[in-house]
Formats: structure tokens, sequence, C-alpha cells
């Protein structure tokens, strides 16, 4: 039987959620609205996993440059600069038109990864890779291939993904171009209004994780200085 690995998620909480943290060289769809904090959530795994846990990580953007997505992350207590020059955390730019690049360069980022020793990767997001291609079938080959070419770099990789916001409390939510199927985990978080209280509660559920028992119940999320904590009664 083959060897089975956790490694810490680095979001407090989480891993008690999780049954004990993300499996070792999956792949796990984080999704979510709009300011649900998907980004915030990925490279808090990410640092953490490279600080704490002596993980390096590659943070892939296809939307934000690196520059913007530190602007975005500078209010967290996050030494992030100082995690890139000791290489805990190594950013790829991949702009909207070059996502060609990114589908074909699988054996550069390979050689990224063996270089710096990188055990975790977030690709965010899904959206620019989905819209690549022209037709349903053609962006499901391709997101086929590109759960392939991930799988060989055998890291523990999160993709971020924006959903449609279900219809129902007791729906369950679909990420819009349906990246969840091809993954083996799916982590969403929503807002759930609170009228008592006014205001917009973040909420996170794992709707699947193959092969791991996890819970199946929401959780209140608070979002503070050090990032995602999942709210978890002991």
């Amino acid at each position: 039987m083959e060897g089975r690995n956790f490694i810490k998620s680095g979001i407090p909480g989480l891993d008690k959620v999780l049954g004990g943290g993300f499996l070792e060289k999956s792949i796990v769809t984080i999704g979510g609205p709009t300011g649900a904090g998907k980004s915030t959530f990925a490279m808090q795994f990410l640092y953490n996993g490279g600080t704490e846990y002596d993980e390096p990580g590659l943070y892939i953007s296809i939307e934000d440059s690196k520059d913007a997505m530190m602007f975005h992350m500078s209010g967290y207590n996050w030494e992030i600069r100082k995690a890139e020059k000791e290489q805990k955390i190594v950013f790829l730019d991949y702009p909207v038109y070059e996502v060609d690049q990114f589908l074909q360069q699988h054996g550069a980022i390979q050689e990224i990864i063996n270089t710096v020793g990188v055990k975790r990767v977030v690709v965010d997001s899904i959206m620019p890779i989905a819209l690549f291609f022209s037709s349903e079938d053609e962006r499901k080959k391709g997101f086929l291939k590109l759960m392939e070419n991930v799988r060989k770099w055998k890291t523990t990789t999160l993709i971020v993904s924006e959903d449609t916001t279900a219809s129902a409390l007791d729906a369950i939510p679909n990420t819009t171009y349906g990246i969840e199927s091809f993954t083996d985990g799916w982590i969403n978080i929503s807002y759930q209004y609170d009228p008592k209280k006014r205001e917009r509660i973040r909420m996170l559920e794992v709707i699947k994780m193959k092969g791991v028992y996890h819970s199946m119940k929401s959780y209140p999320v608070a979002v503070g200085n050090d990032g995602f904590k999942v709210l978890v009664k002991k």
C-alpha cells in the first residue's frame, strides 16, 4: 500500500476540518466569490509552508502581477519579500496574453521546482486558462492535460477559482469553469448574511477531498493580521 502523508495547511483550524491536513501531492481547488479571500488563503498556505514547515512554495500568478500581489498582501504580518529572498517562496508571473506559454512550459516550471526544492504550488487563477480555450470540449481536454502536467511536479497544489453562487443555502455551489471536477479536493469559501449583526460572515466548507475522511460541516472564518483562521470548536 502506497504511503499517505499529510502536510500542514498553514491555516489555523483547517487541519482539524481536513482530518489531518492536505494529502501530500494532491491538487485542491480553492473556490469562492470575488473578495472571499481565496488569494489570501493561498498565500498563507505558501508563506507558512515555507517559513514554518521548511516546504518552499511557488506562486504562479496568471491574473495579478507579483507587485500587485505584494501590495494586496502588505496588510498582513507576513514578510513575503524576505521569504522570497530566502527562496522560501518563488513567484512566476504569466500575464493573460501569455497563458499559452504557461500551458506549454511545464518542463521549465519543473526545473524551478527541482532547483528550489518546491513542495507547495499555487495557481491563481484558473479563469484566464479556462478562457484560453474556444469551446467547452477543448477546455475539458485542456484541464485534463493541465492536471496531468501538474501531477508530474509531485507538489501539493492549490488552484484558485471563482464560483457561481448557489441558488439556495442547501445547494452545492459550482466553480465558474468546473475545475473542481478535475482536482482531488475542493474547499469553498462563501458568504452568509447575518441579519442580526447586519453583516456578511465568511464560511468555509470542505466539499470534496478524495481518499480523506473530513468534516462535512461549514465553519465560520475570521480574517485578521495573520490571515485566515477557521473557527473550530475544541
